[in-house]
């Protein structure tokens, strides 16, 4: 059925609009001022009149199709906007990999389990698996840096055990020297405690750790399960040396595993 009076969705709303404004002209002037209702009702009566002359011809169906239509639209512009939003986080992502000449698979962290799991160490899973080409023991990044590494795969999923891991150990380059060391979860005893989060160095050999060293991974022989120079963290403190055979420090992750969400699995291209 045709509307007899608006041309537009929009016109019909401003003439109800239109009237409510009237309606309540007419009930403040009725109460400051009994003796001059009688001319504003005529009055808004008067300008009223084309507008509900113009809602005649709308139904109660026309009204319904009319919400239905404003919630779909409404609805498309909350989609359009997710997918800008994914749009920009998956350019953050491959922009953020100057690291290396990789490719990167983007997935969705859609579950984890804790340390305490019986099956294996903190974990988190990914919605992309066998059947996007993904292996064990790829690299996982996100915009920040190294996640971790794939260590179980389904065809649609994958389980990936994250960096500070009781059962993760890293090999690393620190400083401006790329010193060599390795990147575990665990202080040995007798070293400071650790923040929540935080995670220990120890230098291989005779290389000089300072507050502020950027660490970032080493590589394995055909960049498995790390790939070279991902970033991994900063060092926040060096602890005193106690003997130790090599200079141990902490230092935080650039990723905070708490908050992950858009990840990227490593695909190492050939050379």
């Amino acid at each position: 059925m045709t509307p007899a009076g608006p041309s537009s969705p929009r016109r019909t709303w401003w003439l109800v609009g239109l009237l409510v404004a009237l309606t309540l002209v007419a009930v403040v002037v009725d109460l400051a001022r009994p003796s001059l209702t009688a001319p504003v009702r005529r009055a808004v009566a008067t300008v009223a009149a084309p507008a509900q002359s113009a809602l005649a011809g709308w139904t109660d169906g026309d009204l319904v199709e009319l919400t239905r239509e404003r919630n779909a639209l409404a609805a498309r512009v909350d989609e359009l906007e997710a997918l800008q939003e994914q749009s920009t986080e998956l350019g953050e992502l491959h922009a953020s990999a100057s690291w290396g000449v990789h490719d990167l698979l983007p997935a969705r962290v859609v579950g984890f389990s804790s340390a305490s799991s019986p099956v294996a160490g903190r974990t988190v899973t990914l919605d992309v698996g066998s059947t996007d080409g993904v292996q064990v023991d790829q690299s996982v990044v996100n915009v920040d840096g190294l996640v971790g590494r794939v260590v179980r795969v389904a065809p649609t999923s994958s389980d990936v055990v994250i960096l500070g891991d009781p059962g993760v150990v890293v090999g690393v380059r620190f400083g401006h020297g790329g010193n060599l060391g390795t990147v575990r979860a665990e202080a040995a005893p007798g070293l400071p405690s650790r923040a929540p989060g935080e995670l220990t160095l120890t230098a291989l050999g005779a290389g000089e750790i300072r507050e502020g060293d950027r660490v970032v991974t080493l590589g394995s022989a055909d960049n498995i399960p790390y790939a070279a120079r991902i970033p991994l963290g900063t060092v926040t403190s060096v602890d005193p040396d106690s003997g130790q055979l090599g200079a141990t420090a902490a230092v935080r992750p650039f990723v905070d595993v708490d908050t992950l969400d858009l990840v990227g699995v490593v695909f190492v291209r050939s050379s």
